[in-house]
């Protein structure tokens, strides 16, 4: 009985276990293949909205290294009413699988920027802010 007991205490531990970890794990989403051949995503499981403030975790796959990094990761709020972009922070990685970080996270907001027309930014904010543009059709 010890034994059965003991074993289905693990079972549930790692029911539990796969659980959560599932619920944690990043979605990240294809949204933008450059001309160049930069791949962009972004982590549609930590998208977050707050009025017209979209927060959103986003991700490059460079084809060929950019000074030395070969993809790149982003924390940036999009305001979708002055359709702007701020980068709060981002870490720039030496692999194509954003686990060999080339140098310190960069945690300081930078400065807000209008989103540049047809860059991939553009795409990801229509697809995130299109509630809000939906009842603002004047703003495209």
């Amino acid at each position: 009985m010890g034994f059965e007991s003991s074993n289905m205490k693990e079972r549930l531990l790692l029911i539990i276990l796969l659980t959560f970890s599932c619920n944690t794990m990043a979605e990240w989403v294809e949204y933008s293949t450059r001309a160049n051949g930069d791949i962009f995503f972004f982590d549609n499981a930590r998208v977050e909205k707050s009025g017209d403030l979209v927060t959103v975790w986003n991700r490059v796959r460079y084809k060929t290294s950019v000074m030395g990094a070969s993809s790149y990761q982003s924390l940036m709020r999009i305001d979708c009413s002055e359709y702007s972009e701020t980068t709060l922070q981002r870490t720039f990685y030496s692999d194509e699988n954003w686990t060999m970080p080339a140098m310190a996270t960069d945690t300081r907001a930078k400065p807000e920027v209008t989103i540049n027309a047809r860059s991939a930014t553009e795409g990801l904010a229509n697809m995130l802010c299109k509630e809000w543009l939906d009842h603002d059709p004047g703003r495209l």
